[in-house]
């Protein structure tokens, strides 16, 4: 009978430490370090389906445009059809400052200038143009009321590069719009045969002024079916060494609209 009794006993025995041995090597099998410690939310909360379609989903990389063998044709037709030689004529307005009656005024010169060149394309999108131009304007022929009855003619001539930056504003590659910018030099003679050019104090009078040195100019463009191009511009004339009062006019800058045909 004792020896039943601590029978099961033993059993039990075995069965509680069985169960203790179970519990301890679960407990020792599982890293709770794995988890933050600083999470105040709940270290054991359970990550949500956006966390997790976040974190497996591959990240996708911009694909570079590719064109169709339709539009690299019709860009290399477009590159042809831009370049080649062109004519522009230009509406020009100059203010000229002088001296009269003892002050300065402005007298709106206007005119109208020539230009021809070569236009050639390096991409897409930038080309170079050069130019040789003549512009001439005249004090009569302004628009702009003054009272001085000036006669005087402003004639200039220059060569110079421009840069083209054209954008296509069409799935057929025939219609930009863009801007330009460029440098070059020129030389002009401005002559009053009429009203001589005052310098003020001195009694020294001129019939005209001749001048050259480096002059810049930019504006925007817009061109239509490849040939025909419509710009408005600035010009900024070689005039830098001129004062009114050492030589009695200034002439700064040339706002212009041109239409180019390219041949």
């Amino acid at each position: 009978m004792i020896n039943k009794i601590l029978y099961n006993k033993r059993i039990k025995f075995f069965i509680f430490y069985c169960y203790i041995f179970i519990n301890y090597e679960f407990i020792i099998g599982n890293d709770f370090t794995s988890f933050s410690q600083g999470d105040e939310t709940g270290f054991l909360r359970t990550p949500s389906t956006s966390q997790l379609q976040t974190d497996v989903a591959p990240k996708r990389e911009k694909q570079p445009k590719i064109l169709t063998k339709k539009q690299i044709s019709l860009l290399k037709n477009a590159n042809i059809q831009r370049n080649g030689i062109y004519i522009m004529l230009t509406g020009n307005i100059i203010p000229i400052q002088r001296y009269f009656n003892d002050k300065d005024i402005y007298v709106y010169s206007m005119g109208m200038g020539i230009r021809t060149g070569v236009i050639s394309y390096i991409d897409n999108y930038i080309g170079m143009r050069g130019y040789f131009a003549f512009d001439f304007t005249n004090d009569k022929l302004s628009v702009i009321p003054n009272n001085t009855n000036y006669n005087g003619t402003f004639l200039m001539i220059s060569l110079g590069l421009d840069m083209l930056i054209d954008f296509f504003v069409d799935k057929n590659y025939k219609n930009t719009l863009g801007f330009f910018m460029g440098i070059g030099a020129g030389a002009f003679i401005y002559f009053d045969l009429t009203k001589p050019i005052i310098i003020p104090n001195s009694n020294k009078m001129l019939n005209y002024h001749l001048s050259g040195n480096v002059m810049v100019q930019g504006g925007f463009s817009a061109v239509f079916l490849y040939r025909h191009r419509i710009e408005i511009g600035c010009k900024f004339l070689p005039t830098q060494s001129l004062s009114v009062l050492e030589d009695g006019m200034v002439a700064d800058y040339n706002p212009y609209i041109a239409y180019s045909y390219k041949f």
